[in-house]
């Protein structure tokens, strides 16, 4: 079974998504809540036509677009932005009519952010008490206003990510975002990884080059590696990896040992600008390999970019030992070697 990324609304605010998507919006709004059964309870129907807002309003920001909140944060443009996002605590929910909900800081931004909503929308039990507590929701907002280095926005969605059918759409009720986090052993090209273990250590790594790495998925995948460029928005792109026998296209961000110490959000330029020009990428798969350790602020980011609800996608981090296990598996280890030396 194929799953996919769905979003379970408890807030929808209806008034300001019909604003934003004009006539257009409200007809296709009018034409689905008019296919509901009339025997459907009036409890069922407002659960349903917040369901239909939540799909338009996500077709919509993939259609057009929609940045990620990072991706605003970062370049400091954008009306909309549409995420999932990491809350504080917050127990105006109960206590107030309008409720200030504090997002967690983003690294590489100096800008605070808090979601601005009346809690009298708020429709469900189950979201109020998680914003509560505080945790990850699916978002999309609207930008309010700046204050003092705070920037304010208004809830258009936030509902709870799950899982679902593909092929159903049902709901199965696991939000373990893990799903969205592969393993090279998972993809059909690579599954004699399999077979060895994870090297103890990786310092070979330090003498294989870049381009000489990419030689080498290009090998293994049977396919030419372009020299990069200046307007590349990934190193290495292929629609050559399967996954259970399925097609996934992939794009990769790959870093020698020009800087031979663990990745952080420096090794991927200014302003993380790397993770954002790979999530542009038309793939399935953004992969991003190292040839020492990756640290957990990366695979943070490179998650956020890549699980955005209106156009989820899969992840994979290849760090030092992973990649000479690869090349390991694939008896391309002293070839890279051999090759970097020239």
């Amino acid at each position: 079974m194929e799953k996919v990324m769905t979003v379970d609304p408890g807030f929808a605010n209806h008034r300001k998504i019909e604003a934003i998507l004009g006539e257009t919006g409200t007809n296709i709004f009018n034409n689905e809540i008019a296919k509901i059964p009339v025997s459907t309870p009036d409890w069922r129907k407002e659960v349903v036509i917040d369901h239909i807002y939540t799909r338009v309003m996500l077709d919509f920001c993939k259609v057009v677009g929609v940045k990620t909140l990072e991706e605003s944060l970062l370049d400091r443009n954008g009306h909309l932005f549409c995420s999932i996002v990491k809350t504080r605590r917050c127990k105006d929910v109960y206590d107030s009519d309008r409720a200030t909900i504090e997002c967690e800081p983003f690294e590489g931004s100096d800008l605070d952010v808090e979601l601005h909503l009346t809690t009298s929308r708020i429709r469900g039990s189950t979201l109020k008490w998680k914003l509560h507590e505080g945790g990850e929701f699916a978002v999309i907002g609207q930008f309010s206003q700046l204050n003092e280095g705070t920037l304010v926005y208004e809830p258009l969605v936030i509902g709870l990510p799950y899982l679902a059918d593909a092929e159903t759409g049902n709901l199965l009720w696991e939000r373990n975002t893990d799903f969205f986090h592969l393993h090279l052993e998972q993809f059909d090209e690579f599954a004699k990884l399999r077979d060895f273990d994870i090297p103890d250590t990786f310092d070979v790594m330090k003498n294989i080059k870049e381009p000489v790495f990419k030689a080498c998925l290009g090998k293994i995948l049977s396919e030419s590696t372009p020299k990069d460029w200046g307007g590349e928005t990934s190193d290495f792109y292929t629609s050559h990896l399967h996954i259970d026998g399925k097609r996934v296209p992939a794009a990769f961000a790959l870093k020698g040992p020009a800087k031979f110490s663990p990745m952080n959000l420096s090794h991927l330029g200014k302003n993380s600008d790397q993770i954002v020009c790979l999530s542009k990428e038309p793939a399935e798969i953004l992969i991003i390999q190292h040839c020492h350790d990756i640290l957990p602020v990366v695979e943070e980011t490179l998650k956020v970019f890549a699980t955005q609800p209106s156009n989820p996608r899969r992840y994979c981090l290849i760090d030092g030992r992973e990649s000479l296990r690869l090349l390991n598996a694939y008896n391309l280890t002293e070839w890279a070697l051999n090759e970097s030396k020239r």
